[in-house]
């Protein structure tokens, strides 16, 4: 059991010690199982000492980045000029770029640890003093423990005390946790180095894994996740020689990074030598171009910087700059109980590029038209209502749409998680009930796993509107950002989600479905 269990347990035996003569020896007893449990562990100085290496490292960092920033936009473009010189232009940035990433995580390593020393030194003080209060009741009782009336007045002063202790324990572990979570977070960050440890040169994994699309801040919005560096990996080091030349060479001519990152997430996706090929050529013509690269290859599941940690905005996801299409968001599911169709569907379209651009061009890039709005929200209802069916047959439904509208069940819900998420992430997944919040806190681990390294997480909520899936893309702290298929993202906070809050911020606008009650996560 946790210290804080153990404690309670203690607190329990305190207010309930019987009765009779022996009344203050059973409190005596309680008392001495409160005082044999540790305080909060752990040294807040060694803490405090660690988190002051990492803000040094991060200044030398800091002041690397800058000077070779200063190499690649100017000493290297006056001492030297033509594509050789671009190319390191090119490195030297990534170089830098990974540098800055660098510092700024070991920045906030740096801030967490230090606040994590702060709540633990304040939580050892408060123990402390729940301690010397629980020995100065056991010292006066100590001397006339068959005192009745002496036993009955220092049962109340007793619970008091050890709820003093319970208290710093509880705030020991929810700052060790919320510390061990961020650290966890920040080390899934280390992403060139996985990108090098297989058959890419080095300084090419540098390159490609810092690619990043249009208004990609400094720690985000990479084309690549880190899973899918890994994948890629695996991927190439077991094709035989032809496949891995054939894509060698399309990765070697393309326009641009961001060229070469989306053939390696068409990769990483599952996709063959020979559909890559298709791909590459169709996306070539606008290699150059990464707006159009983004536009095309990717849904826009990122909200506005300004609102990353907003529980109270929706933000529509776009397609060209639309938002609202006829009198719907563009994304959005329909009028079919297809959510979750429509929330997988979405989500594995930001693992796989290839799938994204048949949705937003029919495969017709150069067609005049055919990526208009128009015509991918056409695409796109079509592929919900044909992972809709799919789902409801891989549950056992006798009947499927149009004949039956009723949703999918747990089955179906598995079976369309593995397959449009599955796939690209090498991963399996399986059904977890979550019907308490333990249940869910549990769950929580899991999901920051998940998602760090860019496994997205379906679940399904319920309450007096009824039951509806979203799916859970990112995380930033203990904040997870959702994505509703009705054609919206929104940030929630863990808590929200453990203790059924789901719609504090109206992610599902005034319907109420507050309860998460089961969830498919990677096993």
């Amino acid at each position: 059991m946790s210290k804080v269990a153990d404690l309670q347990k203690a607190q329990q035996a305190i207010t309930h010690p019987g009765s009779g003569l022996f009344l203050g020896v059973e409190l005596l007893g309680a008392i001495d199982k409160a005082l044999a449990v540790p305080g909060p562990a752990g040294n807040p100085g060694t803490i405090r000492e660690r988190a002051k290496e990492y803000a040094e490292t991060a200044k030398a960092y800091a002041k690397a980045s800058t000077d070779l920033g200063s190499v690649a936009d100017k000493e290297l473009p006056n001492a030297w000029t033509g594509s050789v010189a671009q190319n390191a232009t090119q490195s030297i940035k990534a170089l830098a770029s990974e540098l800055t990433v660098s510092q700024k995580t070991l920045e906030q390593a740096s801030t967490q640890l230090n606040a994590w020393a702060d709540a633990l030194e304040a939580a050892r003080n408060t123990d402390a003093q729940g301690i010397t209060a629980l020995e100065n009741i056991q010292k006066s009782l100590g001397h006339d423990a068959f005192d009745v009336g002496k036993a009955i007045a220092a049962i109340d002063p007793a619970n008091t005390a050890v709820g003093t202790r319970i208290a710093a324990a509880q705030a020991a572990e929810s700052s060790g946790t919320r510390t061990a979570s961020l650290l966890n977070q920040l080390a899934a960050k280390a992403r060139t180095e996985r990108a090098g440890q297989g058959t890419v040169d080095p300084l090419a994994a540098l390159v490609m894994a810092n690619e990043k699309g249009p208004g990609g801040n400094e720690d985000g919005d990479y084309i690549l996740s880190a899973n899918q560096l890994d994948r890629a990996e695996q991927a190439l080091s077991v094709m035989g020689g032809a496949d891995q030349l054939a894509f060698q060479q399309l990765v070697s001519g393309a326009k641009s990074p961001e060229e070469a990152a989306y053939l390696w997430k068409a990769l990483a996706a599952g996709h063959s030598i020979p559909d890559i090929q298709q791909f590459a050529a169709q996306i070539h013509p606008h290699g150059d171009d990464p707006v159009w690269l983004s536009d095309h290859l990717v849904p826009a599941l990122g909200s506005d910087p300004a609102q990353q940690e907003s529980t109270t905005s929706q933000v529509g996801l776009t397609y060209k700059g639309t938002v609202i299409l006829g009198n719907r968001q563009i994304y959005d599911q329909g009028g079919y109980n297809d959510c979750v169709a429509a929330s997988t569907v979405v989500a594995g379209l930001k693992l796989d590029p290839v799938t994204m651009l048949q949705v937003t061009t029919g495969n017709m890039p150069d067609v005049p038209g055919a990526d208009s709005p128009q015509y991918f929200q056409q695409r796109l209802q079509q592929l919900y209502l044909g992972q809709y069916k799919q789902g409801q047959l891989a549950n056992g439904n006798e009947k499927i749409y149009p004949d039956d509208t009723g949703g999918i069940g747990p089955k179906g819900n598995t079976f369309l998680a593995d397959q449009n998420l599955g796939k690209a992430t090498g991963s399996t997944y399986e059904y977890v009930n979550l019907s308490t919040d333990d249940d869910r806190r549990t769950a929580v681990a899991r999901i920051e796993k998940a998602v760090d390294e860019g496994k997205p997480v379906p679940f399904c909520t319920t309450g007096k509107a009824g039951a509806h899936q979203m799916v859970i893309v990112a995380r930033d702290g203990d904040r997870l950002q959702v994505y509703n298929p009705w054609g919206h993202s929104e940030w929630v906070t863990e808590d929200q989600f453990i203790h059924s809050q789901m719609n504090a911020g109206g992610i599902t606008n005034n319907e109420e479905m507050n309860t998460p009650y089961g969830a498919e996560l990677p096993k």
